[in-house]
């Protein structure tokens, strides 16, 4: 599978809901080819493997704290199966995403009607 196939499934398949940003990145050689290593040996992508390295590092904020029940339980499943690392576009990962996508529409529309 060409690299450019791979990073249109990880754009189109796993940040399917985001927007995507393009940018110029200049790295050092030698960091580039630990990224190299790391990502072939994690069957991903260069792109793939930059960005799961910095959502470890620059994990998303915790969601505020919300009074609805539905909302936190969503929260709590979503952070629970994170715990475990499931890798980016597993079904697992899927799973977690919209977890926290439901429970935060939850708690916005629940402020919506002032709650």
């Amino acid at each position: 599978m060409s690299i450019s196939l791979r990073t249109n499934i990880v754009h189109h398949g796993i940040m399917k809901e985001e927007a995507l940003v393009q940018f110029k990145l200049l790295l050092p050689a030698a960091l580039k080819k630990r990224l190299e290593t790391h990502a072939t040996l994690n069957r991903r992508s260069l792109s793939q493997e930059i960005v799961v390295a910095l959502e470890e590092k620059y994990p998303a904020a915790e969601p505020d704290a919300t009074s609805d029940p539905a909302a936190r339980m969503l929260f709590w499943l979503a952070k629970r199966i994170r715990r475990r690392n499931p890798k980016p576009g597993t079904p697992r990962d899927k799973q977690a995403a919209l977890y926290e996508r439901i429970a935060g529409d939850i708690a916005e529309r629940m402020k919506d009607i002032g709650e």
